[in-house]
């Protein structure tokens, strides 16, 4: 069935935010700025409600948030007949439940990455929201970037010719401390996958969008910090732990390579690594073709670097620098001018944009709930791999 969105006189989408973590604030953040950078798209974003854990988080972050309500019990959110988008930003493990329940109550749903800890979740998240037809979006935040879509142009239209090979790599140092207690990231059982699942689904995602579907891959995960300190009530990130807290396993991994056959015949080489001592942030990618290359990085992101065979100046070979400004997608919502880089809390409203329209035309969002699934197939195929030392085929 179709479903039609709920608005108000002044056509307002009202969010239900499930969670109060660090993603609760860019999510917030970017709803506010929608209507000022997005206005054709004659429709708002109402803060309605905020579930958390307790009374007291809840309460606490809708009152910094600025939403109108709050509550403890997810389930109550969820199914308000006041609510119109779910937006999950809970821990991994608490994806697939709450989706569930919001699609079978009819309502469009926005979910943080990886979208549930295993892709046969993944896949009946999907099924379930193409069958009730609900608008669905994941939070692969980059995929909005003026400089992917246009590497995804410059591909599509020919101009790199055919794609031989593609590197992508997601590198940070957020959990190179060994000192770092051990949250829920670091447990199999709720968060799922470590580095692959958490930026390693990120740059699967690029490749998809880029250069097209990973059809088989050979993984190899390591981790790197073995035990960390207990730290009873450590949420997320910027948690400490007592000086004599006991040591605990860490149970997934915290550096992933991957090497992966596209579904047109290229190469793609993968690295996640969230313990890169002197990386505290980066992303960024190579497409290498038949007659040229570039590259893009979430750092600079104001440029794609372009090379194009039989194209090279006769003082000199090298890269075109191709500066991104208000002719390519999604950049003119943001700067009038061309060279200003665009960071995750401007990717976000790029993304809420797209599941607004998707909801506002009654079709797809993109990237949707399938596209969330077909990635976490690939993580788990590349698991598969390391497990038995084979190449292993991607089952979506």
């Amino acid at each position: 069935m179709t479903i039609t969105p709920t608005v108000d006189d002044q056509r307002r989408l009202r969010i239900a935010l499930i969670g109060a973590g660090f993603m609760a604030r860019s999510h917030t953040i970017a709803y506010g700025a929608l209507s000022t950078l997005f206005p054709e798209l004659g429709a708002k974003p109402r803060l309605e409600l905020l579930a958390d854990a307790s009374d007291e988080s809840a309460r606490e972050a809708a009152e910094r948030l600025g939403y109108a309500r709050w509550t403890a019990n997810w389930q109550e959110a969820v199914n308000d007949p006041n609510i119109d988008i779910v937006d999950i930003v809970t821990p991994n493990w608490l994806h697939y439940e709450v989706a569930m329940a919001a699609i079978a109550a009819g309502k469009h749903v926005y979910c943080e990455k990886p979208l549930a800890i295993t892709a046969a979740e993944s896949k009946r998240m999907w099924e379930a929201a193409r069958d009730a037809g609900v608008r669905t979006i994941v939070g692969f935040s980059y995929l909005g970037n003026p400089g992917v879509q246009l590497a995804k142009q410059l591909v599509e239209d020919g101009t790199l010719g055919d794609v031989w090979s593609v590197k992508a790599h997601f590198v940070v140092d957020a959990n190179a401390d060994p000192r770092l207690p051990r949250t829920w990231h670091y447990e199999r059982a709720k968060a799922g996958l470590g580095a692959l699942g958490d930026i390693g689904s990120h740059i699967v995602a690029i490749v998809h969008e880029v250069a097209g579907p990973l059809t088989s891959v050979f993984g190899e995960l390591a981790t790197a910090v073995k035990e960390r300190p207990e730290a009873v009530g450590a949420a997320s990130y910027g948690s400490t732990a007592a000086a004599d807290a006991p040591l605990v396993p860490v149970e997934n991994d915290d550096i992933t390579f991957v090497l992966g056959r596209l579904a047109g015949g290229g190469t793609a080489v993968l690295e996640a690594n969230r313990v890169g001592n002197g990386h505290p942030f980066d992303l960024g990618f190579e497409v290498l073709g038949s007659k040229g290359s570039l590259r893009f990085s979430q750092q600079e992101s104001y440029k794609v670097e372009l090379f194009l065979r039989g194209q090279e100046a006769q003082v000199f070979q090298g890269n075109t620098v191709l500066t991104l400004g208000p002719q390519h997608p999604n950049y003119g919502a943001f700067w009038p001018f061309p060279g200003v880089t665009l960071g995750l809390h401007e990717l976000k409203v790029i993304e809420i944009r797209n599941l607004f329209q998707a909801i506002l035309d009654d079709r797809e969002a993109s990237p949707n709930f399938e596209a969330g699934w077909r990635v976490t197939e690939v993580l788990e195929a590349a698991e598969r791999s390391c497990d038995s030392g084979a190449w292993t085929s991607v089952e979506a």
